[in-house]
């Protein structure tokens, strides 16, 4: 009270004061509670509403796990499965079609592919690989890339390899996956008679293995090489 009076307030000033708040939590109260009453059915259908997109999105996760879950034990069925590959390529095929979107799937289509090439089908083999939806800086999406560049190589098309190919040299998540997919680059050329493009890329890649510390790889590169000018030396003489 005292602070009231220095202030200039009288006691009953401060008491209809408080009363005003008072009054005015109550009609704020009123207030909403009448927003509510009126507003009642919007509030609880768009609680429905927000209960059913939970109850939808809990069910689309269960059900995507389901799903995967079903893929990956029929794929280790698939692979445990001994038959010719003719024999086994319906049942790949199948399978790619009833699980398409999973990560199964895309490791059934690097094995169906496998089996096309195993029955001199290369083409189709390209088709399957094709699907593969992985990145190439990821394991599945780097071995499909690798088997494509087989396909297209065994399918006549060295020029599709060798871009396949260059890419992986580009685009692979670890060097020693670059490394290994510009040494297959080299091969190409070399096969092609562009030795000196060949050479070049030997070269390369067996001083950045030894950079790496990766001494087994930079001596393969390096023996590559050196097969590369015995083979050009022998050629020339």
């Amino acid at each position: 009270m005292a602070d009231a009076l220095a202030k200039g307030k009288t006691p009953e000033a401060e008491a209809a004061a408080a009363q005003g708040g008072e009054d005015a939590f109550v009609r704020g109260a009123f207030q909403s509670w009448d927003w509510v009453q009126k507003n009642l059915r919007s509030v609880l259908l768009g609680t429905v509403g927000i209960a059913l997109i939970a109850a939808g999105v809990l069910y689309y996760v269960n059900f995507q796990a389901s799903v995967r879950n079903q893929a990956a034990g029929e794929l280790a069925g698939l692979r445990a499965t001994a038959a010719p590959p003719d024999a086994l390529i319906p049942s790949y095929e199948s399978y790619v079609g009833r699980f398409d979107g999973t990560t199964s799937a895309d490791e059934a289509r690097i094995v169906l592919a496998r089996l096309y090439l195993d029955t001199a089908q290369p083409v189709e083999a390209i088709r399957v690989l094709n699907d593969v939806s992985e990145a190439p800086n990821r394991p599945l999406g780097f071995a499909a890339r690798s088997l494509l560049a087989s396909a297209q190589e065994a399918s006549g098309d060295a020029a599709a390899a060798l871009a396949t190919l260059e890419a992986l040299g580009r685009d692979a998540r670890f060097a020693f996956q670059r490394r290994q997919a510009k040494a297959s680059v080299a091969r190409l050329h070399a096969a092609a008679g562009r030795t000196a493009e060949a050479a070049t890329i030997y070269a390369a890649i067996a001083q950045e293995a030894e950079d790496d510390d990766d001494l087994v790889q930079a001596g393969v590169y390096r023996i590559r090489l050196g097969e590369l000018d015995s083979a050009t030396s022998g050629s020339g003489s």
